[in-house]
C-alpha cells in the first residue's frame, strides 16, 4: 500500500478527533470546556486545558461556539492566534465563519506563520515535516493548509499546557497531541483523575499571564 500524503493523513486524523469529541456545536454540550468534572476523554481534556490556560472566561468563549463549525479543530487555533496577536477571539471567529482559510486569516491578522514553528528547530518528520520544510524555504510567505495550521497550533498549545517541548510533540509520526498531553497531565478515565487548570467560570481566575518557555505560547 502506498503511504498516504502527510497533509491528507493529518486532515483525516483531525476529522476523526472532531467526530470522537463531538463536532456539532448547535446540538453538543460544551460544559467540558469550562468544568473539569465534565471531561470524559483525552480530547475533551485537551480543550479544557486550552480554554483554562489561555484565560478567556466562559462569558467570552461560550457565545462564540455556535459560530465555530469544528470546535475541536479550530478553537485551539482561535485562542492561540488571539493570544499571539492581541486581538479578541471573536475577530478570528468572524473571519473563519466567513469562509476564510487559516493562511488568509494569518495575513488579515498581520501574524507570521513563524509562530506555529516556535521550538521546532529541525525537521520533525511526518506529519509536519513537509510544512516545516516549506516554511524554512519560504519563511513568512509560506502558505500552509488548514490541516497543517490546526495541527501545528495544537502542538504549540499542547506544549504550553503540558510543558512538553514542542519539537517532541511535533515529531512522533502523527501521534495524537491530546493523548500525549493526557499522558503528562493524567487521563480522565484514570480513577477520575483530571488535571485542573485555572478557574474559568465567570468571576474565576484566568490564566492570562504567559508562563514563558521555549515553544510554549
Amino acid at each position: 500500500m502506498r503511504p498516504i500524503a502527510s497533509s491528507k493523513l493529518l486532515a483525516v486524523t483531525l476529522a476523526v478527533v472532531c467526530a470522537l469529541a463531538g463536532a456539532t456545536p448547535a446540538s453538543a454540550s460544551f460544559d467540558f470546556l469550562f468544568s473539569a468534572s465534565h471531561v470524559s476523554n483525552d480530547d475533551q481534556l485537551f480543550l479544557n486545558l486550552t480554554v483554562s490556560n489561555y484565560g478567556y472566561p466562559r462569558t467570552v468563549v461560550e457565545p462564540l461556539l455556535p459560530r465555530i463549525t469544528y470546535v475541536q479543530a479550530d478553537l485551539p487555533v482561535i485562542l492561540f492566534l488571539a493570544r499571539q496577536s492581541g486581538r479578541p477571539p471573536a475577530f478570528f471567529v468572524d473571519l473563519r465563519a466567513g469562509g476564510a482559510s487559516w493562511s488568509v486569516i494569518f495575513g488579515r491578522a498581520g501574524l507570521p506563520v513563524d509562530v506555529l514553528f516556535v521550538g521546532i528547530d529541525r525537521d520533525p518528520g511526518p506529519p509536519y515535516g513537509k510544512a516545516w520544510g516549506h516554511w524554512k524555504k519560504s519563511g513568512r510567505r509560506a502558505v500552509l493548509s488548514d490541516a497543517d495550521v490546526q495541527g501545528l497550533a495544537r502542538v504549540q498549545v499542547g506544549g504550553r499546557v503540558s510543558g512538553i517541548a514542542t519539537y517532541e510533540l511535533a515529531r512522533g509520526g502523527g501521534d495524537n497531541v491530546a493523548t500525549r498531553v493526557a499522558d503528562k497531565k493524567g487521563h480522565p478515565n484514570e480513577k477520575g483523575k483530571v488535571a485542573k487548570g485555572p478557574k474559568n467560570e465567570k468571576g474565576g481566575k484566568g490564566g492570562n499571564k504567559d508562563k514563558g518557555g521555549k515553544g510554549h505560547r
